[in-house]
């Protein structure tokens, strides 16, 4: 049996949505990383896997407990929010503290417990600051703290990046890889952002109004998407090429001097430090976006040029 079982869990939440008939298996230490659009049900998925939600049908089994039916604190699942949650009123040191106050540890194990996560996640020295005063960075580690402290035996966590600025989004996503390795952490980690989902994750899930499309290794996942809704979702061209409907990656288009597989009309391009973006439109009418590296000679094209165009890889799209 694996370490976390969702089987067959249904929620319907009103007439506009539900989920559907979900199932996925998760082994001990594992990262599976959820992906799909704003609305695709991958909150509400969370909430019925901490006990915030219960669902209509289905069984949800962590660590051989079924705890379908158990109320949120009784299922040892630790849970990380997009605002983080944090108490405004305590210090960093009661936060961390909050879950093991809550399951009554003696004061010594309490400051035993908080001191060892503390040196470990190198935020020893903002202990006696109110989340206010601290760093963003600083923040995401007491809100890990905290979810970590009380040995969970699944952590969720739902787009906790968000509000960080790129640099220190990236930073922080290194220190859950990190994190998750040092602990051992089983965690369930929800984004629509498509390069962390699949930096973070061992598996990717991908998650379509309320469906749990797919599963899959990360490599797989990205480079044979298969079903057009996901292949769009990770970025490909779609277009129809030689009687059959196609994907193609922006990194697989580029321009050739003869013998082209389609032609497109510049519509717009920029420089983005390690790459030139190109949107073209078809004789189709079918819109193309295209990456070409750094050292391309780029600045001679303007817009309404007529660019020649081979493809170096595609994948069918069912």
């Amino acid at each position: 049996m694996h370490f976390v079982e969702i089987e067959s869990l249904s929620r319907k939440y009103g007439p506009a949505f539900a989920l559907e008939d979900i199932s996925m298996s998760i082994s001990r230490g594992e990262i599976v990383t959820l992906l799909g659009p704003s609305g695709s049900g991958k909150t509400s998925l969370l909430r019925n896997v901490c006990g915030l939600d219960f669902p209509d049908s289905g069984r949800i089994i962590i660590n051989q407990r079924d705890v379908t039916a158990l109320p949120a604190e009784r299922r040892n699942v630790g849970m990380i929010f997009q605002d983080l949650a944090l108490f405004p009123h305590l210090t960093a040191f009661d936060n961390i503290a909050f879950g093991l106050r809550s399951k009554r540890f003696s004061t010594e194990q309490i400051k035993k417990s908080v001191r060892e996560i503390s040196d470990q996640l190198d935020i020893t020295e903002v202990l006696e600051r109110k989340p206010g005063k601290i760093s963003g960075g600083q923040r995401q580690r007491v809100a890990l703290a905290r979810s970590i402290v009380t040995s969970p035996d699944l952590l969720l966590m739902d787009e906790p990046l968000n509000s960080l600025d790129p640099e220190l989004r990236l930073d922080v996503r290194n220190e859950i890889k990190s994190i998750s390795g040092r602990f051992d952490l089983t965690i369930i980690y929800v984004t629509h952002d498509v390069q962390e989902g699949l930096y973070l994750g061992d598996r990717v899930g991908a998650l379509f109004d309320g469906r749990l499309m797919r599963i899959d290794s990360r490599k797989e996942m990205f480079l044979n998407p298969k079903n057009e809704k996901l292949a769009r979702f990770f970025g490909y061209n779609l277009l129809d090429y030689a009687g059959e409907r196609i994907g193609v990656y922006p990194t697989d288009l580029g321009i050739v001097q003869s013998d082209p597989d389609i032609t497109g009309i510049v519509k717009a391009s920029g420089f983005e430090g390690d790459r030139y973006r190109i949107y073209l439109t078809t004789e189709d009418g079918v819109i193309l976006q295209m990456y070409l590296p750094p050292e391309s000679e780029m600045e001679s094209v303007s817009v309404g040029d007529r660019l020649s165009l081979g493809i170096k890889r595609r994948i069918s799209i069912l």
